[in-house]
């Protein structure tokens, strides 16, 4: 197989430091100043309890690791966090809080409903909530009981966005893992296998490789269906000549990478080549705007102003970036209305793409690390470069 030219692709030195650190040794400093920073940010002692029962966000602030869970934290002369969860999990989530450097009471007794922790008859002062994820159950149970929430859904953002050293190492170990795993994969496109089952290579590799699974559904698109942005993987053959698309995830320690690789299988025709160029200088302006001093709205534009001046920005459809983190999708997102400043240690992705319906698609995406000053590519979108020939 061959490949065509390196297409945008920036990793450093400094980016294989970080694949080779582990997180483990800060995990236990960090869990604590997780808890310094969410006092901070809650602000005054009427709101000294934040109630959440967002999976990500419990595990971001003690490290539990279960499907099942419910999470108080009160600041009193110290942080107070009270779990619960079910007998599934009492021993994990010892550990998992231990390897977080956080005191964790664990339990059985529940925290809403009438005879919980948050009962009507509990005095407490204003509740910190994240309304982005609080459930619906449990929004009622709380304001049933008569306690006044307080949003502080902005914070929390805010706070989660600025990745910490632990949370850098395991996002960079999950992107390398993925590429590794990709590489890997796409030797078995010989076999002319169905998309279905370059998605099972994918994820069979990965494991191979010491990730933890896929960090979100595979998807791989062929021919004609390469125009559907999240295509699902069929039974369709990948067969040359044809475009290929594959968007791809790893997850290592709870976070995730994600990357997307688009070549030609065989000798792409002019209209595919000229559509690829367009896709990557709209990435490079992009990239080009992802330092400290922009915002990340700025990304967003970039991309769009690129296409525009080669008329194909209506073929974009969807928005360029968002961050990074233990969920797939976290703020800032680059095409939501609500702007923010780059930061340094934000892992935010670069996707810009084109969509010709009933003909081809192309995306090119990468996850960055921003720092003081350029941004570290953590993925390699160019890895396959534009055409990948057949061997035989």
């Amino acid at each position: 197989m061959t490949k065509e030219s390196n297409y945008l692709h920036t990793q450093t030195r400094l980016s294989q430091q970080i694949h080779s650190q582990t997180s483990g040794a800060n995990h236990a400093i960090n869990g604590a100043k997780r808890l310094d920073a969410l006092l901070d940010l809650l602000g005054t002692p009427s709101t000294n309890i934040l109630f959440t029962d967002h999976l990500p966000m419990i595990q971001y602030l003690c490290g539990f690791r279960g499907s099942n869970g419910t999470l108080l934290v009160r600041f009193n002369e110290v942080p107070e966090l009270y779990l619960c969860t079910d007998g599934r999990y009492l021993e994990q989530a010892k550990i998992d809080a231990e390897r977080h450097g956080v005191a964790l009471a664990i339990g059985f007794e529940p925290i809403l409903g009438s005879n919980g922790l948050l009962s009507s008859g509990s005095r407490t002062s204003a509740i910190a909530v994240d309304l982005h994820s609080l459930t619906l159950t449990s929004y009622l149970a709380l304001t049933e009981a008569g306690h006044q929430l307080v949003d502080v859904s902005a914070a929390l953002m805010t706070m989660r966005a600025r990745k910490d050293p632990s949370e850098i190492a395991a996002i960079t170990e999950a992107c390398r893992i993925a590429d590794l795993a990709m590489d890997a994969t796409l030797e078995h496109l010989d076999d002319q296998p169905s998309e279905l089952e370059l998605a099972g290579w994918f994820e069979y590799y990965v494991r191979v490789h010491g990730g933890e699974g896929v960090s979100f559904p595979t998807i791989v698109a062929s021919g004609a269906r390469t125009s559907l942005p999240h295509a699902l993987p069929t039974r369709q053959r990948i067969v040359a000549p044809t475009p290929v698309v594959v968007d791809f995830g790893a997850k290592f320690e709870g976070y995730c990478s994600d990357s997307t690789r688009s070549f030609f299988l065989g000798d792409p025709p002019e209209d595919y080549r000229l559509a690829y160029e367009q896709v990557a200088g709209a990435k490079a302006a992009a990239v080009a705007r992802l330092e400290p001093g922009d915002r990340v709205h700025s990304v967003e534009s970039a991309a769009r102003a690129s296409l525009r001046e080669h008329g194909v920005e209506q073929y974009l459809l969807h928005g360029v970036g968002h961050s990074v983190g233990l969920e797939i999708h976290e703020p800032p997102i680059t095409s939501t209305g609500t702007d923010t400043d780059i930061e340094a240690n934000m892992c935010l992705t670069v996707e810009p793409g084109l969509y010709f319906a009933g003909s081809f698609g192309i995306r090119l995406e990468d996850l960055y690390l921003t720092t003081a000053s350029k941004p570290i590519a953590l993925t390699d979108s160019s890895a396959t470069g534009m055409c990948f020939g057949r061997i035989g």
